[in-house]
This record gives C-alpha cells, sequence and structure tokens, in this order.
C-alpha cells in the first residue's frame, strides 16, 4: 500500500516529461508544495510553486543547447507555476512522470482539472443560493 512521505507544509521535487512531436523530449522539474493528502485516493494535493530545472534532449538523449529550445513549450511549462494538482503518493520517488503533450498543451485538462472543478463548484453554489433566496430550492421543476 503506498504512503505519503510528505505532509502538508512539506515540498518535493517533481519531474515531468514530455516527447515533442520531433521525438526529442522536454523535462521540467517543479517544487511540489503539498497542500493536503487525499488519504483514500493515496493521493497528495499539491501546488506547483517553481520551476525548479528543466532541458530538452535530443532523440538520443543529449541536451538541446539553449538556442535551440522551443519557446512555444517553455512558455506552457511557465504556465504551469501556481497550478493545483493531484500526485499519486508514488510520485514523490524522484523519477520523471512522462505524460502525453496534450496535457502541456491544455488539450488535456491534468494540469487544470482541480481549478476547472473548483470554478464548476463556485457556479453550484451561486445557483443553490439563488434557488434558496426564490424560496424553490429542492424544487425539482426547471425553470
Amino acid at each position: 500500500m503506498p504512503e505519503a512521505h510528505y505532509q502538508p507544509g512539506q515540498s518535493f521535487p517533481i519531474q515531468f516529461a514530455w516527447r515533442l512531436p520531433a521525438g526529442e523530449y522536454l523535462r521540467a522539474v517543479f517544487q511540489a508544495d503539498v497542500l493536503e493528502l487525499a488519504p483514500a485516493a493515496e493521493k497528495y494535493v499539491v501546488r506547483l510553486s517553481q520551476l525548479v530545472a528543466g532541458r530538452e534532449e535530443t532523440t538520443d538523449g543529449q541536451p538541446k543547447p539553449p538556442e535551440a529550445l522551443s519557446r512555444d513549450y517553455w512558455r506552457l511549462v511557465g504556465g504551469l507555476i501556481g497550478r493545483r494538482i493531484t500526485l499519486a503518493y508514488e510520485a514523490d520517488d524522484g523519477r520523471a512522470l512522462y505524460m502525453r503533450l496534450e496535457t502541456l498543451t491544455g488539450e488535456h485538462n491534468y494540469f487544470s482539472r482541480y481549478e476547472d472543478a473548483e470554478v464548476i463548484a463556485r457556479g453550484i453554489e451561486a445557483r443553490l443560493k439563488k434557488l434558496r433566496a426564490r424560496g424553490t430550492a429542492g424544487s425539482t421543476e426547471e425553470e
């Protein structure tokens, strides 16, 4: 059974790796600040608080020089700072998490679903408040 090695208030490095269309890899290491634990799911809720390191590699694993970096992808990597995500407890072992490129480009909501869920929850709360104010909370009729 996996266990948490970090508690809320602590941090650990998390490395993500994405395979780029030309077969090269982009690797980024973030500081993951533990916000809370989700023991039933065996996951951390973390905030990616800063980009600690990163590089791009050629198809044979050699680091690319700075002038050859994919600036558009690195801009997306920078946009992950501050995101809240869930990570399995096993992710704290320092090994790279290989991700689909769509998670970086935003076509998959891995890095935004936590915030998306909060937006939906706020909308539901506002709707319930409005219904209660009208005295129709609990009604199954649609308006």
